[in-house]
């Protein structure tokens, strides 16, 4: 996505287009489908320099998706706020590494890594 077309989308708009993105990427990698997960993260990637360029409003957006319905939704916002709000994303976290399949998986492994000092920031 263009940095310059996200710039006009409202904050609900912005969600809107992380949320779907992200589910969509974590149907892709249940259903091991690369092409379309790395289609994804790559929108998520554009779509979390935005969150990032708005600040504050941008981070308390991303804050209120770690209680979203969707777990790949919160894996995603609270692997995002680790940089910003560690407090709040690590419980969230925590909980999602319980959890069977891919998505208790990478929580765990991104929250041994975050731990350790060992993740690859990306933003």
């Amino acid at each position: 996505m263009k940095p310059e077309a996200l710039r006009n989308l409202s904050i609900f708009e912005l969600v809107a287009r992380y949320r779907k993105a992200v589910q969509t990427h974590g149907q892709a990698l249940e259903d091991t489908k690369p092409r379309i997960a790395n289609k994804q993260a790559d929108i998520i990637m554009s779509l979390r320099d935005e969150f990032q360029r708005r600040g504050q409003e941008g981070r308390a957006a991303v804050l209120h998706l770690l209680a979203d319905e969707s777990k790949w939704v919160r894996l995603e916002a609270a692997s995002f706020a680790l940089k910003f709000s560690p407090q709040d994303a690590e419980p969230v976290l925590e909980s999602l590494a319980k959890l069977p399949g891919d998505c208790g998986f990478l929580a765990g492994v991104g929250l041994d890594l975050w731990r350790k000092g060992t993740l690859v920031s990306d933003t």
